[in-house]
């Protein structure tokens, strides 16, 4: 254990919070581990997860000396920050900048006024601090309301720091459940997997150690078929059966053993409990188990869809507009797109789909042609679910679009703070673009806010990749046979495009004869390493031939690590060509990611107006209440800033995953095909990757790879009923018109 004071800090990882730091002592240390030596104190480097870094506090280390290509470094388990004791050190404490509203010049009068007394008025009199110059009621809000926090985060960490929990975890903790942390922790420590970022396998160990939990404790079984459930929707699934959430929980409480300290019918007798008595679970169909949220989210939106679907809309005889309309837009429609015009003004409901080029955005122009050639007064409402599919329905339509979330009224960090469910949308045609990425969620806050008598035209290409999040609802739809479906399956586009669009075709037809021109090219490769040399090479010659414009090319592929034709790894390369480290150009170093001046990037959450998913450009540096910032300009006058501990939700975006472009399009797709990316050698990856050139494909890897993507239809199985309940709400719907009738 070693008593010292922070110095500076060398490293810090966002993402796990590794620190390297270096801190001076007065005790005695292995000659070796000594930096430097100044005042007679002893500096030596320390590493371990979020050090503390305030100057003028006294902490207390506690951890062992390992060899390091640095020399000894002393790797941290635990610390604590000391109450100082001295006038000095309480002065010091108050300004190290922990407290928010207290600077050097405040702490040292609030010093100077009560002295060794302090902390004692800062606990049972803070009304005193009014006392002070300079403090006012606000001012000391501010200040109690930081003290109070930073006193609750100390005691989790006297709670939680010798069971492996960090300052940064403690600080979630208290954000997430307020003055009562400490308590509730205490009674039920796997209530920290409500927490962002508190996942059971991080819960398990420091519950255990805290209540010394037998293996088979209910609460511990119960925070396990929560965890399970969770993972299940990263896989897409709304719900698991029973059996499935039997095996996975046992798996998981038994450490990957089949047979352990808890048994299958603990597992079933907790999962009962969270049935019928907790009501957080609920059972559905063919032992069927929900989470409340997403059972909610798919009976809700089946009921709406149908509502919707049914609802008093008037049934319109397009045909004296049609020729009009289309005459005025100098556009001649082909009969499929008429038929799909027509549906849209006799249903509530109806589904437009086709692949790139078969004339969508076309029939999207006409039909809001009509409508305002029908009803010159009535709202008409454009929307995608991502920022980049908004921009490319506006530029294609010249009608103003906006985002699901933002037509929603959804902001914040999770997109759902500002929701207003009770709010109806007063759009009289809402046409919803690029449908397939909607999950479930989304799709049922949609729904839920579309009046009766609104036309909702819900328009996608089927057989790209579903939603990211959980469900498969525009399949869903199509199948259930209830919304009329129009089918383009013709391509209008150029010639000089068509290659693209026919091996889109061959791709979806299973057909390895794919056509190769100067518009599809295939550039064989042995291994990734070879595939990361030749895609450099031809980013560099595309990338100059576009005239050095990032947002023309963009390299798509299946995997974001693990390769080095991952985007992660071709995003560190790619940028080095387009915008390589110069001197005098500004950057910011977070973890292991540099930003620079100029830098294409892309936001992986919801904050704000920024969407997950937008690609945006760094534009300037600035430092602002002595913090350095970095701003990004996402285009549409869309700007935010980010602190350097902040940047994580950005990511370079040279280089993307096929999943993060869909809703995009652009000139030129160069895509690695490897067998390494075996798990994701699926067709409706290809033909999404495919599917978002306009001008260009260029492929990199084996045939052998294309070969298993195109044989490969072994769409992932989503656990979703939602096709199923529209078909029984609109059964009973009918039932309801006959009796009516």
């Amino acid at each position: 254990m070693i008593q010292c004071r922070p110095l500076e800090r060398i490293y810090y990882n966002p993402e796990n919070g590794y620190t390297v730091a270096v801190y001076e002592t007065d005790e005695e240390i292995p000659e070796e581990a000594v930096a430097s030596r100044g005042n007679g104190a002893n500096c030596f480097r320390a590493v371990g997860n979020e050090l503390p870094l305030a100057q003028g506090l006294m902490i207390q280390l506690e951890g062992e000396w390992k060899k390091s290509n640095y020399g000894p470094q002393y790797a941290v388990r635990n610390f604590s920050i000391n109450t100082p004791t001295t006038k000095e050190g309480i002065e010091g404490y108050l300004s190290s900048g922990l407290i928010k509203g207290i600077g050097p010049v405040t702490a040292r009068r609030i010093v100077g006024r009560f002295g060794f007394s302090t902390f004692d008025v800062m606990d049972h009199a803070p009304e005193r601090l009014l006392e002070i110059q300079g403090i006012t009621d606000t001012k000391l809000q501010e200040i109690m309301s930081s003290y109070q926090r930073n006193s609750i985060i100390r005691s989790l960490m006297v709670y939680l720091s010798p069971l492996g929990a960090t300052p940064r975890m403690a600080m979630r903790i208290q954000e997430h459940f307020g003055e009562a942390a400490v308590s509730i922790v205490k009674e039920n420590p796997y209530r920290l997997c409500e927490v962002r970022g508190f996942g059971f396998k991080t819960v398990d160990p420091i519950a255990s150690k805290s209540r010394n939990f037998r293996p088979e404790d209910p609460l511990r079984i119960k925070a396990a078929i929560r965890y399970v459930l969770d993972e299940s929707e990263n896989e897409g699934h709304l719900f698991l059966y029973s059996r499935e959430i039997l095996e996975r929980t046992s798996l998981l409480l038994n450490h990957k053993k089949s047979k352990g300290h808890v048994s299958d019918r603990a597992i079933k007798d907790a999962g009962n409990e969270m049935v019928t008595e907790d009501m957080e679970l609920i059972a559905g169909y063919g032992k069927s188990i929900y989470t409340e949220h997403n059972y909610k989210a798919e009976r809700d939106a089946a009921k709406d869809i149908v509502r919707i679907f049914y609802g008093n809309v008037e049934k319109i005889d397009i045909n004296p507009y049609l020729e009009r309309v289309q005459k005025k837009e100098r556009i001649v429609l082909a009969e499929r797109q008429k038929e799909a015009v027509r549906t849209a003004f006799r249903h509530g409901v109806s589904i437009i789909t086709g692949g790139p080029g078969c004339g969508k955005t076309t029939v999207i122009r006409i039909i809001i042609a009509i409508q305002n050639e029908i009803d010159r007064d009535a709202m008409i409402l454009l929307c995608a679910p991502t920022g980049k599919a908004r921009r490319r329905m506006f530029e294609s339509t010249g009608y103003p679009a906006l985002t699901i979330q933002k037509a929603l009224g959804r902001t914040g960090m999770n997109g759902e703070e500002n929701w207003n469910e009770s709010e109806l949308l007063a759009d009289d045609l809402i046409v919803a673009d690029e449908f397939s990425m909607v999950d479930m969620r989304l799709a049922n806050q949609l729904f839920s806010n579309v009046k009766s008598g609104c036309r909702l035209i819900l328009v996608g290409d089927k057989n790209q990749i579903p939603s990211v999040g959980p469900g498969n609802v525009f399949k869903e739809l199509i199948e259930s046979e209830v919304v009329p479906v129009t089918v383009l399956d013709t391509c209008f586009r150029q010639a000089k495009n068509s290659t693209i669009n026919r091996n889109a075709e061959k791709i979806n037809n299973n057909d390895t004869k794919l056509l190769r021109d100067d518009t599809f090219q295939v550039y064989t490769a042995s291994n990734d390493q070879d595939a990361m040399d030749k895609i450099v090479e031809i980013y560099r010659n595309e990338w100059e031939l576009l005239g050095k414009d990032v947002d023309a090319i963009q390299v798509l592929s299946p995997f974001r690590k693990k390769t080095k034709v991952g985007a992660d790894a071709l995003n560190d390369v790619l940028r080095e060509i387009v915008n390589p480290e110069r001197r005098g150009k500004r950057q910011v170093k977070n973890g292991n990611s540099i930003y620079r001046l100029g830098d294409k990037v892309m936001q992986t959450k919801n904050q704000d107006e920024i969407s997950n998913g937008d690609i945006g450009n760094v534009c300037r540096f600035y430092r602002e209440d002595g913090k350095e910032k970095m701003e990004v300009d996402f285009g549409d006058d869309r700007f935010k800033s980010y602190e350097q501990d902040d940047i994580w939700p950005l990511t370079h975006a040279y280089a993307m995953s096929v999943h993060k472009s869909q809703g995009s399009e652009y000139d030129v797709v160069i895509l690695p095909m490897l067998p390494c990316f075996y798990r994701m050698l699926k067709r409706n990856i290809f033909y999404t990757a495919v599917t978002r050139a306009k001008r260009r494909v260029i492929i990199v890897g084996s045939w052998y790879a294309i070969w298993q993507a195109i044989h490969n239809n072994d769409t992932e199985k989503r656990n979703t009923l939602y096709g199923m309940r529209v078909r029984e709400f609109s059964e009973k719907a009918n039932r309801r018109q006959k009796r009516i009738a």
